[in-house]
């Protein structure tokens, strides 16, 4: 009986180890998460000193533009971020340490101390790769509200998040550079407790998996169309629409369809102004409205709208007067100003959101349409002068001019001479003696009758009365 019992308490035993081997493997060590699609792996580790050092590593897929974790929180506020992208230095990474107070981009915090572990650091076959040992600075760190967000290192359930730019090329050296919108985002909780212990420097590769870590959510990110909404509606409406505008007035004479074109494209400037505003607020880089793209927006707008009641002013005083209106040359020059900085402004507006590859499209759209209303605008003139000059055969610039008929000709001289002819003597003053009315000749006007009435004619004319 006694041999029975000990053999099944060293079967019970036997079985129980390797529970216990793998408990023990997974209670110590690092913590690692890696995202659904790989794009973003983080690894932690406390090691023996627990009040102030933290072990770290984070890899990104080199294809994004960069790549964060934030500590402390499941949400955007209150979380401190560990984000990498790629450095303008051969084969080197930029890590840069944020803080968000919002839902908009974390900015750069000086206020960690951080030694960069450069073994296991830089562009690492298709990663982007962080690891470094945080001295201090990781344990606590400013908050939204005068509060202080923090890193339970004894949490067995400490929250976290990652996020994603989108996939293009981005370099930069400064740690307070400014990205783009991030295109994917989710949380997850760290198991900090089991990290404790023996100090090991994290490793990540392709072979990693979750341990210590849960996966909360997952979530592509909708596409910030703000920015882009923006251009579109500044480019379509100062780019195209006004100088539209231009050439229906100066080619065709549409007075009507100017002011029509010219009042969408105000509005459309006006939508695109507050689009603009309001996404200003999510990046760093403009929510102080101190960029030399967003002055000069103010001021184009501004002028816009003065140039809007120009333009109402002169018309309204050119159908009483019918005559040019100082409303009308102010208008015209402050139209040359918008057109010009509203161009420039496109151009700097591409750089400031990070698109410059958009500004050779810009480009070969204003030479278009600079091309085409040139020829418009000229193209007419001259063919008004070809159909109010002469045709046919011989023109401008032929050896034998075309000469209308003598009554298509304008008259030469159409004024009198100054001196008067010479006045007409009637025969009474030339000598002749007075006939008698018996010897008169009757004339082929006046009848033989005698019975008929002398007409009265009046007074003797004179060939300059008549004419």
């Amino acid at each position: 009986m006694l041999l029975r019992k000990l053999g099944r308490a060293l079967a019970v035993t036997a079985a129980l180890l390797p529970v216990a081997f793998a408990k023990g493997k997974d209670d110590s060590g690092q913590s690692t998460f890696v995202s659904p699609d790989g794009d973003v792996a983080f690894a932690i580790d406390i090691g023996e000193n627990r009040d102030t050092e933290v072990y770290f590593s984070i890899r990104v897929k080199k294809s994004r533009s960069w790549g964060a974790v934030g500590l402390g929180s499941d949400d955007m506020p209150g979380a401190l971020y560990f984000m990498v992208y790629k450095s303008r230095d051969s084969g080197k990474v930029t890590f840069s340490p944020r803080l968000a107070y919002g839902h908009y981009e974390p900015y750069f915090w000086d206020g960690m101390d951080v030694e960069i572990l450069s073994n296991n650091t830089g562009l690492i076959d298709d990663h982007m790769v962080v690891s470094g040992r945080c001295k201090s600075g990781c344990r606590s760190w400013p908050s939204h509200g005068g509060n202080k967000g923090y890193l339970d290192v004894y949490s067995d359930d400490s929250k976290a998040i990652f996020a994603f730019g989108p996939k293009e090329d981005f370099y930069s050296n400064n740690k307070d550079a400014s990205v783009k919108y991030h295109a994917g985002y989710g949380t997850f909780s760290i198991n900090i407790d089991r990290t404790h212990g023996d100090s090991e420097l994290p490793f990540l590769d392709d072979s990693t998996k979750d341990v210590g870590t849960k996966l909360i959510y997952d979530k592509k990110a909708k596409p910030n169309w703000a920015s882009p909404l923006h251009g579109v509606f500044m480019v379509l409406s100062i780019v195209f629409l006004m100088p539209v505008g231009v050439v229906l007035l100066r080619s065709g004479g549409w007075v009507k369809w100017h002011a029509l074109n010219q009042t969408i494209a105000t509005l459309g400037v006006f939508a695109g102004f507050g689009i603009g505003v309001a996404n200003s607020f999510y990046y760093q880089r403009s929510r102080s409205f101190d960029d030399p793209h967003q002055i000069i927006g103010f001021v184009v707008t501004g002028l816009l709208l003065g140039q809007f009641g120009l333009g109402v002013m002169h018309h309204t005083q050119y159908k009483k007067t019918q005559t040019p209106t100082r409303y009308g040359k102010i208008h015209l020059w402050v139209g040359r100003i918008i057109l010009f900085f509203g161009t420039l402004n496109a151009f700097m507006g591409f750089t400031f959101a990070l698109n410059r590859r958009f500004g050779m499209l810009l480009a070969l759209l204003i030479i278009f349409i600079t091309i085409t209303s040139l020829i418009l605008i000229y193209g007419r003139r001259y063919l008004d002068k070809r159909r109010l000059g002469p045709r046919g055969p011989g023109l401008a610039g032929g050896s034998q001019q075309y000469a209308p008929p003598p009554w298509r000709q304008p008259p030469q001289n159409t004024g009198y001479p100054s001196d008067p002819p010479p006045g007409y003597q009637p025969p009474s003053n030339q000598g002749l003696g007075e006939v008698s009315p018996g010897m008169r000749s009757p004339s082929p006007w006046q009848s033989h009758k005698d019975d008929e009435a002398d007409m009265n004619l009046g007074r003797e004319q004179r060939p300059r009365e008549f004419s």
